[in-house]
């Protein structure tokens, strides 16, 4: 693939008063050594000095706007309007790309396909010095939900310029995007290797609310009992999870997942000895 050839590839960040992180975000993103980048951010009105930031690097951003949008996927919805590359990358405040490569490499390993998705694996960050590998589901499976993170993710821009996200839909709507590109024999691409640093959250992460939207997503399309048992336990042990979270606190359940996740390799480790 020639220099000329190479694709137009756009990369949106989605933000609201995240003055301390956005930074890492927009670096992340405009320190990217494949040239072909185009930058989008869509800020919902911040007032905390997210807005000062943006201006600091705006000679490297396409486009900005700071204006109150009625959610999260309102505002990627703007993004996308305004997007022009072959692909488009949601990389929102305080997530980044794992190295200043990543999409050097991404379009060197598609070669000259054209897929509808390209995903790729991410690192959960928990804000310690290590971040632990998320584990990227076969695409059978995606009626469990999300497959692959999101930031992992590049989709056709034409796909979601004719399709952009419902939303209806507070916390599933990329779900539901990526469940009916499937549905419908979209092409995905896997590339393995990472692409993104995921800020991790308790409360976010497991939301009962998220697991209610998942099923009015699938269960439409997969009416057999035993996916009413297993998103009815999944709600469940969600709900049971949400409530702990709240009771300890985010930091606290975080660390406590930590020593779990610190543990099984541990125990791994002294098992291959």
């Amino acid at each position: 693939m020639t220099e000329r050839n190479k694709p137009l590839i756009s990369v949106v960040t989605v933000s609201y008063n995240a003055v301390a992180v956005i930074e890492q975000t927009i670096l992340s993103v405009i320190n990217q050594t494949y040239p072909h980048i185009e930058y989008i951010i869509i800020d919902g009105g911040s007032k905390d000095g997210t807005i000062e930031i943006i201006k600091k690097y705006e000679n490297h951003i396409a486009y900005w706007i700071s204006e109150p949008d009625k959610g999260i996927y309102d505002a990627m919805n703007k993004g996308i309007t305004k997007a022009t590359g072959v692909w488009i990358n949601f990389m929102n405040s305080g997530d980044r790309f794992v190295d200043e490569h990543v999409i050097a490499k991404l379009i060197l390993n598609i070669g000259q396909n054209v897929p509808d998705v390209i995903y790729g694996e991410s690192l959960l960050d928990n804000g310690t010095t290590s971040y632990f590998p998320m584990k990227v589901r076969n695409l059978k499976e995606i009626w469990k939900g999300m497959c692959f993170c999101h930031q992992a993710s590049f989709v056709r821009t034409a796909l979601l310029q004719r399709e952009p996200f419902d939303s209806t839909f507070s916390i599933a709507a990329d779900f539901k995007t990526f469940f009916q590109f499937y549905q419908a024999g979209k092409w995905f691409q896997y590339i393995p290797m990472p692409i993104c640093l995921y800020k991790v959250g308790g409360f976010s992460d497991n939301n009962p609310k998220a697991v209610r939207e998942w099923m009015k997503i699938v269960l439409p399309a997969y009416k057999s009992l035993k996916y009413r048992v297993f998103f009815g336990y999944r709600w469940i042990k969600c709900v049971l999870k949400y409530n702990l979270c709240q009771w300890i606190g985010i930091a606290n359940y975080d660390f406590l997942r930590k020593l779990k996740r610190d543990g099984l390799r541990l125990l791994q480790g002294e098992r291959r000895q």
